[in-house]
């Protein structure tokens, strides 16, 4: 029998001790609450960056003419092509910038017009070059543009204001 109780006391002399000494217990403690830090301050930031702002485009042009002439806004034509460079390069780059997107919300309506989708309007435009953007006021057929290519957020900012005010000076 003692030798039962022997083994029995190597047996549970491997099993893990009921009380961690306090010093471990808060090393342990610590290490958990940085995994945990680390972890949220890695998932806010990918949020953060998956989810920033974007400029709320509307795909269907009669839909986006039809709201610019509700509220009474100049419409944003934007053509475009999936998969050539300078569209890709002005949806990275252009467009996902906060001035842009805080510009072109305050001031226009924008529609984004896939050619390949909507190949009529792009004809109506003779649109040959991506991307193409032009003003439109939705209460009239004054038309400002074309401005072609890829621009830096600053410069593209200025093209449009450009675009409207040679349309507004046309108007007098």
């Amino acid at each position: 029998m003692e030798q039962k109780e022997s083994n029995n006391n190597h047996g549970s002399a491997k099993q893990a001790p009921e009380h961690v000494p306090p010093a471990a217990e808060k090393k342990r403690s610590r290490a958990l609450w940085i995994l945990l830090l680390v972890f949220l301050v890695f998932i806010t930031s990918v949020f953060l960056t998956q989810h920033k702002g974007t400029i709320n485009w509307i795909e269907d042009y009669e839909a986006g003419m039809k709201l610019a002439k509700q509220l009474n806004k100049p419409a944003l034509l934007t053509f475009y092509k999936l998969h050539t460079r300078f569209c890709s390069d002005m949806s990275q780059n252009t467009y996902n910038d906060p001035g842009v997107i805080e510009y072109v919300k305050a001031t226009f309506v924008p529609i984004f017009i896939d050619v390949d989708k909507q190949p009529e309007i792009a004809r109506l435009y003779n649109i040959d070059y991506y991307p193409t953007h032009y003003i439109k006021r939705p209460d009239s057929n004054d038309l400002s543009g074309p401005h072609l290519g890829y621009d830096v957020p600053s410069v593209f900012i200025q093209k449009l204001e450009d675009l409207l005010a040679k349309m507004d000076s046309s108007k007098q």
